[in-house]
């Protein structure tokens, strides 16, 4: 058990870098900046601490319910209302960042919650805990082959306990960079003038591409709208589009990225216009392909390689046609708020050789978990015992499931090539 949890620590200090953990910095960075000239390094750590720890209370809870159960805490808390409310709360911090008002208690409340030196922008240090708690469940929605392979372990042991311990621990080592973070604040900030207030900037403009970010999972909004409406603000803001006679050398640097963002933010608004739904190219025209029935060429576009089912009777159809023409098969579990699903997305499924290999020598199914009132839906992912996304379960050409090639995460190009090409010998 002790190997467990020195094993999760560790996992927990490999993740710092990945979509898990770093959107949690500008929000903490936000919280400690929002604190003015006044921030000692103590209060600083402080902060830190009081946000990590919220975190490391989500991720407790989640591996207690995970070995308990089976169940990720964070599905449930996947919905417009949870994510809309986070942004709405990120774009608030970001705008007093900007001075446009202070958020804070009234001081009646302050008082008697906690001391002074205890109080920041946005409440106190029980406000920082439980926006790190409720931070945790909102941007550790992605889930990668490191932490599904922990949670896993107390799955497969029914261990609640064991899982809370493990999850506890891989949450402080997510924590270190941030109260590390804190410790340096009180000493690297500036305490006074001009390069605090920009500082505060540059914290609101992060804060506000979290909650952008956050808000583009919803789907209810093009990303491509969201970001480059934002990076047209952000130009102007940054002095794009206004000429001075004096300028500093800091505010050339500044207009040369004003105008960066504001020729690509130009760039993506034109894409979303064209119907495009990539960041990186949202200029480029989708392939054309001939049609059998008239030889016109015309346009088509596939999201991913697979057909959606919604049940175990269709679930069982597409099984009894895999066996009936020989061919293996690939159930692929996704949502559309999933990170990772979105990565494979935008990638791997868009490449021609990953669509071919499924189409030629696979009978590729996808099922859409996002909305967790389906009955339906409920029952093909208990029946697989399927906890996260993206999942993938495959069966043989015989019908026969093959859980030792059952995985969870992302993979590129050639890793899934090589998986699909694997399991396609058998």
């Amino acid at each position: 058990m002790i190997e467990l949890i020195f094993g999760s620590f560790v996992a927990g200090i490999l993740l710092t870098f990945t979509p898990c953990v770093l959107p949690m910095v500008p929000i903490l960075s936000g919280i400690i900046v929002g604190q003015g000239e006044n921030i000692t390094t103590k209060k600083a750590v402080m902060l830190s601490l009081a946000y990590v720890l919220g975190t490391a209370f989500t991720y407790t809870i989640m591996g207690a319910l995970a070995g308990a159960t089976g169940e990720q805490l964070q599905a449930y808390f996947q919905n417009v209302w949870v994510i809309g409310g986070m942004s709405f709360v990120f774009v608030l911090m970001a705008l007093s960042m900007f001075g446009l008002f202070t958020i804070q208690l009234p001081s009646s409340l302050q008082s008697k919650l906690s001391l002074k030196s205890d109080s920041i922008k946005g409440g106190s240090l029980p406000m920082v805990f439980l926006l790190g708690a409720i931070s945790a469940l909102i941007l550790g929605a992605c889930v990668s082959p490191v932490l599904i392979s922990f949670l896993g372990v107390a799955i497969a042991k029914g261990d609640a306990l064991l899982g809370a311990v493990m999850m506890f621990a891989m949450a402080l080592g997510m924590g270190v960079p941030l109260i590390i973070m804190g410790f340096g604040a009180g000493k690297l900030l500036p305490k006074a003038g001009m390069w605090m207030d920009r500082i505060k900037y540059l914290f609101g403009i992060l804060l506000m591409a979290v909650a952008l970010e956050l808000f583009s999972s919803l789907n209810l909004v093009s990303e491509l709208l969201l970001w480059g409406v934002f990076l047209i603000i952000l130009a102007v803001f940054f002095g794009a589009t206004t000429t001075t006679e004096e300028e500093s050398v800091f505010d050339k640097i500044l207009k040369a990225i004003g105008l960066l963002a504001l020729i690509w933010g130009t760039i993506l608004v034109v894409g979303f216009a064209k119907g495009s739904d990539s960041l990186s190219t949202p200029l480029k025209e989708e392939p054309m392909v001939v049609t059998q029935s008239t030889n016109a060429p015309t346009k088509q576009k596939r999201d991913k390689p697979f057909v959606d089912i919604h049940n175990m009777d269709e679930f069982k159809e597409k099984l009894a046609l895999a066996k009936r023409i020989k061919k293996p098969m690939i159930i692929y579990f996704y949502t559309d708020y999933c990170s990772l699903c979105k990565k494979m997305k935008a990638t791997t499924y868009k490449s021609e050789k990953i669509q071919r290999i499924l189409d030629e020598h696979f009978v590729a199914i996808a099922l859409n978990m996002s909305h967790r009132s389906d009955e339906k839906m409920l029952e093909v992912k208990k029946h697989f015992g399927i906890f996260g996304t993206p999942g993938f379960v495959f069966f043989d050409s015989e019908g026969e499931e093959q859980k030792e090639y059952q995985f969870y995460g992302y993979q590129g190009v050639d890793e899934f090539f090589d998986t699909l090409d694997l399991m396609s010998e058998d």
